[in-house]
């Protein structure tokens, strides 16, 4: 290895990556960059080591990869792949998010640092990822919400479940899942007695989402012919 170019370094480790050897890939670019801190393509290798740790992406790797991301924005704030180290600071969070049915820390702090991102550099060709998987994670908060909700309704805490409910509805106003939200909270209110505001919702569903699942539900609820499948 002490014989070889930078370039051939640089080759045989994106050889090596490319071959899904991480960690053999993983020595060529540390050496790299460990010889060549200051060339572009050292620079690049160390982002190169950063990405053979995410590419390897178990919980010990992914540390190891945001550590090494954030290394290179410490180091080259200025390089014009700082925008791609940034996003993917953030894409180790969100490779972690959990099932919406559970805990959304990761969840959390993958909306927080895509935010970052899209702030940071709002001109990126990386904005597109950014806004995919910040509109995904937003969708898994908002369906930790819905579950929450529904636990709630099962157990006739329809008061409960409004709140939650009404916080979908203000914090996540694309999501996914809205004909779900507005059909729970008619539902809810309708179990207590507000019958006027449950009725809104059910109309919301039927005019905003009249192809979703619950559009004839919500017509059964108005009193509405419901439409063959």
């Amino acid at each position: 290895m002490l014989k070889m170019s930078k370039d051939d370094l640089w080759k045989r480790g994106e050889e090596q990556y490319n071959r899904r050897k991480f960690p053999s890939a993983r020595t060529y670019f540390a050496f790299l960059y460990e010889n060549y801190p200051n060339d572009p393509l050292g620079r690049r290798s160390l982002l190169r080591v950063a990405d053979t740790y995410f590419a390897q992406g178990d919980a010990v790797n992914l540390v190891e990869a945001q550590y090494k991301y954030r290394d290179f924005i410490n180091r080259y704030p200025g390089s014009e792949n700082a925008d791609y180290a940034m996003l993917q600071i953030a894409n180790v969070a969100y490779k972690q998010m959990a099932r919406a049915d559970r805990d959304q820390a990761k969840t959390h702090e993958a909306v927080d640092k895509l935010n970052e991102m899209i702030v940071a550099y709002p001109h990126s060709k990386y904005r597109p990822e950014a806004e995919k998987h910040l509109q995904e994670a937003q969708d898994r908060l908002a369906g930790h919400e819905l579950v929450i909700a529904e636990f709630y309704m099962k157990r006739k805490s329809y008061t409960a479940a409004v709140a939650r409910l009404n916080g979908i509805v203000e914090h996540f106003p694309n999501y996914s899942q809205r004909a779900a939200t507005f059909y729970d909270l008619g539902t809810s209110l309708e179990a207590l007695g507000r019958k006027g505001e449950a009725r809104l919702y059910y109309e919301r569903v039927v005019t905003e989402f009249p192809a979703s699942d619950f559009a004839n539900k919500a017509k059964n609820r108005l009193d509405l012919p419901a439409v063959k499948a």
